[in-house]
């Protein structure tokens, strides 16, 4: 992976009141639409359960070349399948593309097709461009601490579209609530206390809680994805 650029596009919805159950039922049936139209992009889905956009759900693909998002099985027909199957039963409330920043990070589940654990906590640094490099010297100086430190394995990516200013995001895998209670551990906590004072005041920091909707997510066998 590291030798490629490796991304992928996510997508949130917002269901509306009292239509969860309907919005589910009808993505469900559209990762049937995935699966019957032969489409070898891995689909996950999380339910946000923590943070500003608690209620909302996000999909995304993952683990494959940018060049692949353009050669999706039949958009035509895949749009059109969503708006009758889930779309109408929520509001989308964002759309961005990442690219995996595997010098960064110390796991990459999503591109394996191995979601690592049922919950995955989110944060997002957004600061301005010209900090960028500072910032990610802070984390290449977490990630070569980190087998040491026993950290929580994480991942990093960068926002490539979609977003504002400059954007990285880390996931730390985590395989339940318990894994709070080791503050040692926690990858978000070493960046913190990793950060010079006035970068700290220069970037924003927002977190989130992400269940995996097993049920909602399709991984096709990676043999067959015409991406690789």
């Amino acid at each position: 992976l590291a030798a490629q650029s490796v991304g992928g596009m996510l997508y949130a919805y917002r269901p509306h009141d009292g239509e969860r159950a309907r919005f589910d039922e009808g993505y469900r049936a559209h990762l049937e639409w995935h699966r019957a139209a032969a489409d070898t992009l891995p689909w996950y889905g999380w339910d946000i359960v923590a943070g500003r956009r608690m209620g909302e759900f996000v999909d995304g693909t993952f683990g494959v070349a940018f060049a692949a998002l353009d050669r999706r099985v039949d958009p035509a027909g895949d749009a059109a399948h969503a708006a009758r199957s889930f779309a109408r039963h929520a509001r989308a409330t964002g759309q961005w593309a990442v690219r995996l920043r595997p010098e960064l990070g110390t796991a990459a589940p999503l591109e394996a097709r191995t979601p690592g654990g049922e919950l995955v906590q989110v944060v997002k640094y957004t600061l301005p461009v010209g900090h960028q490099a500072r910032f990610e010297a802070v984390l290449r100086r977490v990630r070569d601490g980190a087998e040491r430190a026993r950290l929580l394995p994480y991942t990093v990516y960068e926002t490539v579209a979609g977003g504002s200013d400059a954007e990285l995001t880390v996931f730390v895998w985590r395989s339940g609530m318990a894994a709070f209670d080791d503050d040692a551990r926690d990858p978000t906590s070493a960046i913190r206390r990793a950060l010079p004072a006035e970068l700290g005041a220069a970037l924003r920091a927002e977190s989130e809680l992400w269940r995996l909707r097993q049920d909602l997510t399709l991984l096709p066998r990676r043999e067959t994805a015409a991406s690789r």
